[in-house]
């Protein structure tokens, strides 16, 4: 499968496992990400969201693909 973004006005299609939903979120569904976890770095996380019984870690998807350690934007342009 692939998903197709829009990054930084470029269009990019990026290969994933699988997609299992698509959902619309509202802003009360959404919770900050908690600082208990010291070992995991998560500036390319936006949130938390709930669903029903479902947790779901929400991925600044934009910040994460422009990011140095993945250097894809760049590579594109090479």
């Amino acid at each position: 499968m692939v998903i197709i973004l829009n990054l930084s006005g470029r269009i990019m299609g990026i290969v994933v496992d699988g997609v299992s939903d698509v959902i619309a979120l509202q802003a009360g569904q959404i919770r900050p990400v908690p600082d208990l976890v010291a070992t995991i770095d998560t500036k390319y996380l936006v949130g938390l969201g709930t669903v029903e019984e479902r947790m779901l870690i929400l991925v600044d998807i934009e910040r994460l693909m422009t990011s140095q350690e993945m250097a894809l934007i760049d590579s594109i342009e090479a």
